[in-house]
């Protein structure tokens, strides 16, 4: 405990405290003695002001300062005071002592400073001389009584000022390590597999916002680690099939049920290509997704590729006996591209427009230009997808209709690589209901 932030935040805060308060007391008790000294001896100041004017009246009198020590009281009192003297002088207009009680000082040379702080003697408008009081006189027992008990009122106000700010700095630094400790323990517990812990949020400030930031991050990390549970089901989901039908031909080849023949081969090799798809269906998605696909992009007329693109779906269009219409319009930007990577995206995209589009319906394509981009639509007239599952549409393995096999329902990945190879042309890709009924996916690349 003794190395953990509450105490370290409460040394801190008493080291504070301590510097201001007895800092204070200090400097009030200084200031107080001070004062009340002065208050104490602000009657002598008449008196001394009498003295002045009577050495005043003496110069006036003789002209002269000989004799001026009949003028000055013989007794000072038994004190000593900061300048460490008890002697009263008179010096003249040059600062040279011509008389002192008790005798002894005559003929001493005294600074500005102490000059200044003397009482002036003015004769006919002509300061004259200088009266030096002595140092500060003795309290007396009452007075020195007075300033004790005013110092300890000071020193038990300072006390209890004290105590009051630790109790406060506690309470504060208490209400700051107290949801840190929920945050670490939380965190442990996170790491230790417990997706499902959260903390509570008492406050708005730094510390409640990082409350809100830990409960998010686990709330993601819980998303994360079920999607991968669900990935994990769904690859293997993927995978039973065709490896299912695989090892029942082969043990029907190698019981001999079946003859080693052309046609009873051919589903083997079908289910073969199919896992050899969509492991590199997989393989493209996780590198698109760690942001390590390769790209070799180049600048090229959008026009002229998606010209070629379409071309080769013509005939698969013409053979289920769906019209795709095309339209470009004129003067398009270059976009710089990776164009195989592009072709399989707008491939995907025909592919299965075509796919879910009946016979006697209708696929278009059409590539316009974009505020600063260049953006591919691809419509059909197929029954379309819920608007409460247009958001799912990218996920992978996701199928509109979950009865459907691979044959006609794909590996369920092609729209999540698509969308992830036009993020990294910094282009975006999104689905949206049309007015045929059907379903328009549309994605717009940056002009290169």
């Amino acid at each position: 405990m003794r190395g953990s932030l509450f105490w370290k935040l409460m040394a801190a805060f008493a080291a504070v405290i301590l510097v201001g308060i007895g800092g204070s007391l200090l400097l009030a008790g200084r200031t107080t003695e001070t004062e009340f000294r002065r208050y104490a001896h602000g009657s002598d100041q008449e008196r001394w002001q009498d003295v002045a004017a009577a050495a005043g009246e003496h110069y006036a009198a003789q002209g002269t300062w000989d004799g001026v020590e009949t003028v000055l009281p013989r007794r000072q009192g038994q004190g000593r005071g900061a300048g460490g003297s008890n002697l009263l002088r008179l010096a003249d207009s040059q600062g040279r002592v011509v008389a002192s009680r008790p005798e002894g000082a005559v003929g001493e040379t005294i600074s500005a400073a102490e000059l200044r702080a003397g009482l002036p003697i003015v004769v006919a408008g002509e300061r004259v001389g200088t009266l030096l009081l002595p140092g500060g006189q003795p309290l007396t027992v009452e007075q020195q009584a007075f300033l004790g008990r005013v110092q300890a009122a000071l020193a038990i106000s300072g006390g209890g000022a004290l105590v009051v700010a630790l109790v406060l700095g506690a309470l504060l630094v208490r209400g700051i390590t107290h949801p840190l400790r929920h945050l670490s323990s939380a965190s442990r517990s996170i790491a230790e597999g417990e997706l499902d812990i959260r903390v509570p949020v008492r406050s708005s400030d730094e510390v409640g916002q990082l409350a809100v930031a830990f409960n998010q991050m686990a709330t993601d990390l819980a998303g994360a680690e079920e999607a991968r549970r669900q990935q994990a089901a769904d690859i293997a989901h993927e995978l039973r099939t065709p490896l299912t039908v695989i090892q029942g031909h082969l043990e029907a080849l190698a019981d001999g049920v079946f003859a080693a023949e052309p046609d009873n081969l051919e589903p083997v090799i079908e289910q073969a290509r199919l896992l050899a798809r969509l492991v590199e269906d997989l393989r493209t998605l996780s590198l698109a997704e760690a942001g390590r696909l390769e790209l070799a992009p180049v600048v090229v007329d959008v026009g002229d590729w998606a010209t070629g693109v379409v071309a080769g779906f013509r005939s698969l269009a013409a053979d289920r006996g769906i019209a795709l219409g095309f339209e470009i319009d004129a003067d398009l930007p270059d976009v710089r591209m990776d164009t195989a990577r592009m072709a399989q995206v707008l491939g995907n995209l025909l592919d299965n427009a075509l796919r879910h589009t009946p016979e006697g319906g209708r696929v278009d394509v059409h590539v316009a230009r974009g505020e600063g981009a260049v953006v591919v639509s691809v419509g059909d007239t197929g029954p379309g997808v819920p608007p409460d599952q247009l958001s799912r549409l990218f996920e992978r393995f996701w199928r509109g209709d979950p009865s459907r096999s691979r044959r006609t329902g794909g590996s369920g990945l092609g729209l999540a690589i698509a969308r992830r190879i036009v993020e990294a042309h910094g282009g975006r890709m999104w689905a949206e209901a049309i007015s045929e009924g059907g379903l328009g996916v549309t994605f717009c690349l940056p002009a290169g």
